[in-house]
């Protein structure tokens, strides 16, 4: 069961009714409504993060249910150069510093080193996330998809309440609420699904 694509952008208000149309299909779909505000948070999280780092994009999000399991998707298309790259991960306020640590840091900085890569070479393989970013952990052998739940699994951070305050990871409701977060490029677009079985 898959609900209608809405579409956002930088310059445009449309996010706004998002997660409360998200919140409406999942619970259409059958969940009950306290867990549809999870949906609902997920994917306003994820609106942020494409808004807060990226200066110039168009993307559609949506969501699914398959069985216990719901999903958000957003699918975005970038326009990024190295100049912005370098201004946006030297940012020191605002809302891109709270994107500068933790997993929602490193994530961020994936997306926005990726939207780079296609704009120079649409069909080129995505290895700069692995190779530049020590992403290795949660990416697998195509190097084109990272999974937040493979990286938690192979790192100490679920296992040392210090290690996760320190890291910044208490700031992301990805982070503490969805089961798995995966990053890739499809269609010449940076894409973001998150997941969470009920």
């Amino acid at each position: 069961m898959v609900s209608e694509k809405f579409m956002f952008s930088d310059n445009s208000e449309e996010y706004a009714n998002i997660p409360l149309k998200i919140e409406e299909f999942v619970e259409f779909a059958g969940l009950a409504p306290d867990r549809a505000r999870i949906m609902s948070l997920l994917s306003e999280e994820m609106i942020g993060m494409f808004r807060a780092i990226l200066p110039d994009f168009s993307a559609d999000i949506w969501a699914e249910r398959d069985g216990k399991t719901y999903e958000i998707t957003a699918s975005v298309n970038a326009v990024i150069t190295t100049k912005d790259r370098d201004n946006l991960l030297k940012a020191t306020d605002g809302k891109n510093a709270a994107l500068r640590s933790g997993i929602l840091g490193k994530m961020g900085e994936m997306i926005i080193n990726w939207a780079i890569e296609l704009n120079d070479n649409p069909v080129s393989p995505i290895s700069y996330a692995d190779m530049e970013m020590g992403m290795g952990m949660g990416m697998n052998n195509a190097f084109d998809e990272w999974s937040m739940r493979t990286y938690l699994d192979a790192t100490t951070y679920k296992k040392d309440d210090a290690v996760l305050t320190d890291d910044g990871l208490e700031r992301s409701i990805i982070v503490k609420l969805a089961d798995d977060c995966k990053m890739s490029v499809k269609s010449g677009s940076v894409r973001m699904t998150v997941s969470k079985t009920f």
